[in-house]
């Protein structure tokens, strides 16, 4: 939490019974001279914070489940919010668009002052628990300093689909003792192996059944750019678009190197039905296969032609394929050419993005350079471009660790991602009721106060 009060909350109304509390939240951040405010909060985490906060000379319940540790961790915030506050509402908005003349009077406040011309909200809370609520007292104000924060909304929907970002279940190694960059990963079909490259060449495959290194390999003359044989255990290395191709392939069944044309394209769908090469000039290029089994050969032009694409993911059906431009990710029907959607990233660059199964969530890996602090991958929900899950900084005063390249498993079980030359694998799904590091396990609570139907798991 900042020290810098944002926001100031009062206590409009309150109905334990209901679980309910009504906040009234007044901007109180202002700069006059960039006509800029702090953003009204939406996510629930942020009331969460707020229920804590408020809590501290009232030993109230939610002191004893959690701590100030926990209240100024992102990834905490945003798989266990959800066990306390059930849903947010905001239910009235006032001096939204501010005027000039109201710039020139709020310029000469001294903080929180004259409400009346403040940007303020009302928002209706539904916490889990009476018990969360227990400590408050209608008319009750104070200032903070906690700042809302997208990632701490997730929905019960979406838990099961995410990958949990606040530890990896597993960190790879694949070139101990190299300087050489780790710079390309990807599952086999069936999401049994994983294959990695560094820019030296080298390659190692993991069998993900025990995350045991089942290839390690420094072909000669070989490239670093991953492609799998459609529906078997043979991974094959080309160069990138900058290099003659020269192939190299293995298969992993039989043991041995094996002969096979080149894997035309630098990614494909799930069958090989398209298969795209991309990089500078915005655009992408649909390539045949050899056998003619893939979609004629055409062009998509993105737009911006000094940038470039890159990175490309397609769902498991093949009915959209996901395109990392500059800043944007465009969702676009591969058999059409025709751009669905248009996701803005933000940031300064764009390094990868991958995409679920099922092609309703996205990973992606941006650099901000006006923020070191910036960890990745970052997860958003497609349907609405809703930022969704963050990988958090689990200490402030460093640099982040942000993620270079990603790859979505087949089956939806892992999320892979490139972290300063080690593989860090996420587990996809999210706890399904409360864990048991929580300080004060809820079933220390008195069953008869236990939250109605469709609040906490029980």
């Amino acid at each position: 939490m900042s020290i810098h009060p944002f926001y100031g909350v009062r206590v409009l109304a309150l109905e334990p019974d209901l679980r309910r509390v009504r906040f009234r939240i007044f901007v109180i951040d202002y700069n006059a001279d960039r006509r800029w405010h702090a953003e009204l909060p939406a996510d629930p985490g942020f009331f969460l914070q707020l229920l804590w906060e408020s809590a501290e000379d009232h030993n109230g319940a939610l002191r004893q489940v959690a701590g100030w540790r926990e209240m100024d961790d992102d990834g905490w915030l945003a798989v266990n919010t959800r066990w306390f506050v059930e849903g947010v509402d905001r239910v009235a908005v006032r001096n939204e668009q501010l005027s000039d003349a109201d710039w020139e009077h709020i310029s000469a406040l001294s903080a929180w002052a004259d409400e009346g011309r403040l940007v303020q909200g009302d928002y209706e809370v539904r916490a889990t628990d009476p018990r969360w609520l227990d400590h408050l007292i209608p008319g009750q104000s104070w200032e903070t300093g906690y700042y809302p924060d997208p990632t701490h909304q997730v929905r019960a929907e979406d838990a099961p689909h995410l990958p949990d970002l606040t530890a990896p279940e597993a960190v790879l190694t694949p070139f101990a003792g190299s300087d050489s960059s780790v710079v390309v990963l990807a599952f086999s079909d069936d999401g049994r192996f994983l294959a990695v490259t560094n820019e030296d060449g080298e390659l190692a495959v993991y069998d993900m059944r025990d995350r045991s290194v089942r290839l390690h390999a420094e072909p000669e003359s070989a490239g670093r750019d991953i492609m799998w044989v459609p529906g078997r255990h043979v991974v094959t290395l080309k160069e990138d678009e900058y290099d003659e191709l020269v192939p190299w392939a293995y298969d992993l069944d039989a043991d041995t190197e094996t002969d096979l044309p080149v894997e035309p394209g630098r990614a494909r769908s799930r069958t090989g039905r398209f298969r795209v090469e991309y990089g500078a000039g915005g655009r992408v290029d649909f390539v045949s296969a050899p056998s003619g089994e893939s979609a004629p050969d055409r062009t998509i032009q993105l737009g911006d032609a000094s940038r470039r694409v890159t990175s490309v993911a397609f769902s498991a059906d093949e009915t959209r394929m996901f395109v990392g431009h500059g800043l944007l990710v465009h969702v676009v029907d591969p058999a059409t050419g025709r751009t669905l959607n248009t996701l803005t990233m933000p940031g300064d660059w764009l390094d990868a993005v991958a995409a679920s199964p099922d092609g309703a969530y996205l990973a992606v890996a941006t650099q901000d350079w006006n923020d070191e602090r910036t960890c990745t991958p970052d997860i958003y929900r497609v349907a609405d471009g809703q930022l969704v899950m963050r990988r958090p900084g689990k200490d402030h005063t460093q640099p982040g660790t942000g993620a270079r390249a990603l790859a979505w498993s087949p089956d939806g079980a892992r999320l892979a991602a490139v972290v300063e030359n080690e593989i860090h694998l996420f587990r996809v799904g999210l706890p399904t009721e409360p864990t048991t590091d929580l300080p004060l396990a809820f079933t220390q609570f008195d069953a008869a106060q236990s939250p109605p139907s469709g609040g906490r798991p029980g």
